[in-house]
């Protein structure tokens, strides 16, 4: 439901926005923003898409709907056949984040990625004595934990993987260690919230006391810009239609409430730290970060790996914050590996189609370290392999 504002408050604020957007004029994708924009209005951050617009736009052939217990309508893909695989995405993000890793994990596995209250298409809690009405200010982590615990209740989901990233693997090591360690087989963890860390300034002016209030009402789309910047490892990679998902996204109706509200949880985790035993949690977990994540701590990657009980760390040294969108390859392939029992690819530098041990054979100086004398047997051998080899074609 809308705040009034007085007209003090109204006639400040166009004021406010320009010296917002100035401010961060050099710092973040001013371009970008302007670019992707539906409205001078929405670059300056006052107006908020109708929810029916970025549906229509952004929903999938696949897309499904169910109610959580507070009337809010969830949104979710549920595609593919085989074990389960559950993605849960981080803050001011989406569902679409994953749409490589769908594609590929589909082939093996049933894969359920869903958009959390407040984020993507399921868009901000409604109200609960009134399922028309949007109530951004019902989001809490308790509400997110809530719906999420009952969405895999409703579809009778008995043993599954669980992926989280960012925030969505703070609620996915919660999920596993306090409310149903019985229901997971492994966990993914990317780059996933929870220990203290500094805040990005961009996190900090989003939701600093005083300022949280007035970007409840308006949000520059350079902020959602400097926010994404902030994921990638390398910000001149983003694509232009992923900054224009991550705005519009943003922007839905009480959009600007519940990313004010999302970033307020990231930030009592970055201050406070998080309350979760990670002893508790037995389970085969595989740790994922970007060594160049300038919105969590790779330092954390040691600490997430050391505290679990069970844990196989994998680290990308070229990546940031959202690994599924700087390189799905890669990280689907060390996955779906980590799900089968499988080796993973990248584990210790060799990476997804690098070489084989037959590539790095070939490239020894045999008579460097055997003699030339073994150089030249080990030669014939393989030549004598090939016609082998040759042959048997033949026949």
């Amino acid at each position: 439901m809308k705040r009034p504002l007085s007209f003090f408050g109204s006639a400040a604020l166009p004021i406010f926005a320009l010296v917002t957007i100035l401010f961060m004029n050099g710092c973040t994708n001013i371009s970008g923003a302007s670019k992707s924009s539906t409205s001078l209005s929405s670059f300056l951050g006052f107006s908020e898409l109708p929810d029916w617009y970025v549906r229509s736009k952004y929903r999938y052939s696949d897309s499904k709907w169910i109610d959580n217990d507070f009337g809010t309508s969830i949104h979710y893909r549920d595609v593919g056949e085989g074990p389960v695989v559950v993605l849960l995405h981080g803050e001011i993000s989406s569902l679409h984040t994953w749409d490589k890793w769908i594609e590929r994990l589909s082939q093996d596995f049933r894969v359920i990625a869903i958009d959390l209250p407040g984020s993507g298409l399921t868009s901000a809690p409604h109200c609960i004595d009134d399922t028309e009405e949007t109530c951004a200010e019902n989001l809490s982590g308790n509400y997110l934990a809530h719906t999420f615990e009952y969405f895999i209740e409703d579809l009778g989901i008995d043993k599954f993987s669980l992926v989280g990233s960012s925030y969505g693997g703070y609620l996915a090591a919660q999920y596993t260690a306090h409310q149903h360690p019985e229901k997971i087989d492994k966990l993914i963890l990317m780059t996933p919230m929870g220990f203290q860390q500094d805040l990005p300034w961009i996190l900090d002016y989003v939701t600093k006391p005083g300022l949280n209030i007035l970007n409840r009402y308006f949000q520059p789309s350079s902020i959602i810009t400097t926010i994404v910047d902030n994921f990638y490892g390398e910000s001149d990679k983003i694509q232009q239609v992923d900054i224009e998902r991550y705005i519009h996204l943003a922007q839905t109706e009480g959009a600007h409430e519940s990313n004010v509200g999302q970033l307020t949880l990231v930030r009592m985790l970055m201050e406070y730290g998080m309350l979760i035993e990670l002893s508790d949690i037995s389970h085969p977990t595989l740790v994922m970060w970007g060594e160049l994540d300038s919105w969590g701590d790779f330092t954390h990657a040691e600490r997430w790996d050391t505290a679990l009980g069970n844990s196989t760390l994998v680290t990308y040294p070229t990546y940031g914050h959202a690994l599924m969108e700087e390189d799905p390859v890669a990280t689907a392939e060390d996955v779906a590996a980590f799900i089968n029992d499988e080796p993973l690819p990248t584990i210790e530098g060799l990476g997804f189609n690098s070489f084989t041990i037959e590539d790095a054979l070939q490239d020894l100086d045999k008579e460097a370290l055997f003699g030339k004398a073994a150089s030249e047997a080990n030669s014939v051998s393989t030549q004598e392999n090939e016609e082998e080899s040759l042959m048997e074609d033949v026949e």
